[in-house]
């Protein structure tokens, strides 16, 4: 006649595995958890930080780059067009070209963040500079091109360091919001969201394993393997004695080595 036989095996939240166990897992799931970080917590900061610069500047066709590797070179920089009449309406940068604005004896014909320096490999908000080109009403160009150049290079002087503050304010936020991403603490609790269950040496148990067992508190078997079918490495099972003779029989284990008492936030599934 055929016989059912039940094996009990006890699953650990995350929570309830020893440290050692969670920072083994940490490690293993660094890579993941970066790219989580990446995604859900520091690209949201640079599409806040564009929607800034196309507030504060009109930019336009925004690229920011960025590394947080703490390595030389680090930080954040970007390239861009300003839009020219947004910039223009802030008059804080041309107190000394306003005269000459208004009698049309010069005309700002473009505004734009490059990439500078040679060492544009780096990242940090030093590679990056605002460029303005422009043009003197030809008239007075002889007479008047040299004065009108060093104060336009006096504006771009101002809106390059502006920019590379916020480039420094960018940086600073991409790193805390990075280590906070991917602190243990935060893959502790992350993990506690989750609804998984180990063995008590940290190995999961898949899911489809006991997604239909009947969850029951008791003496349960240790098992630090599970099936070879599902990845994980066979056991030899101590010898049982069968205590009923129905057609479903339950198995009792005599080895007292592989029995434990749970404590009653364990679950066990059969």
């Amino acid at each position: 006649m055929p016989k059912t036989y039940t094996t009990k095996i006890t699953g650990y939240e995350f929570s309830e595995l020893s440290e050692k166990i969670q920072r083994d897992w940490y490690e293993k799931d660094n890579e993941c958890l970066h790219y989580d970080a990446e995604k859900c917590f520091l690209e949201p900061l640079v599409e806040g930080f564009q929607e800034q610069l196309s507030e504060d500047y009109g930019a336009t066709d925004i690229e920011v780059n960025y590394d947080i590797s703490y390595s030389q070179g680090d930080g954040c920089s970007f390239t861009a067009f300003f839009d020219i009449d947004t910039v223009l309406a802030n008059l804080d940068y041309w107190q000394a070209l306003a005269d000459d604005l208004n009698s049309g004896l010069i005309e700002i014909e473009d505004i734009r963040v490059v990439r500078c320096g040679p060492s544009n490999y780096y990242c940090h908000e030093n590679t990056c500079e605002v460029v303005i080109d422009w043009a003197c009403n030809p008239e007075h160009e002889e007479e008047e091109y040299d004065r009108l150049q060093e104060l336009v290079d006096d504006v771009s002087n101002v809106l390059t360091n502006e920019i590379r503050d916020k480039l420094q304010d960018l940086k600073r936020d991409l790193y805390a919001a990075f280590e906070e991403a991917t602190s243990f603490e935060a893959y502790q609790n992350l993990m506690s969201e989750l609804d998984r269950r180990y063995t008590e040496d940290g190995t999961m148990i898949p899911h489809e394993l006991i997604k239909d067992a009947s969850i029951v508190e008791g003496e349960q078997l240790e098992i630090p393997g599970l099936f070879s079918q599902m990845g994980m490495e066979e056991i030899e099972l101590p010898q049982l004695n069968k205590i009923s003779e129905d057609e479903t029989d339950t198995l009792e284990i005599e080895d007292s080595l592989y029995c434990r008492d749970l404590s009653k936030d364990r679950q066990s599934y059969i």
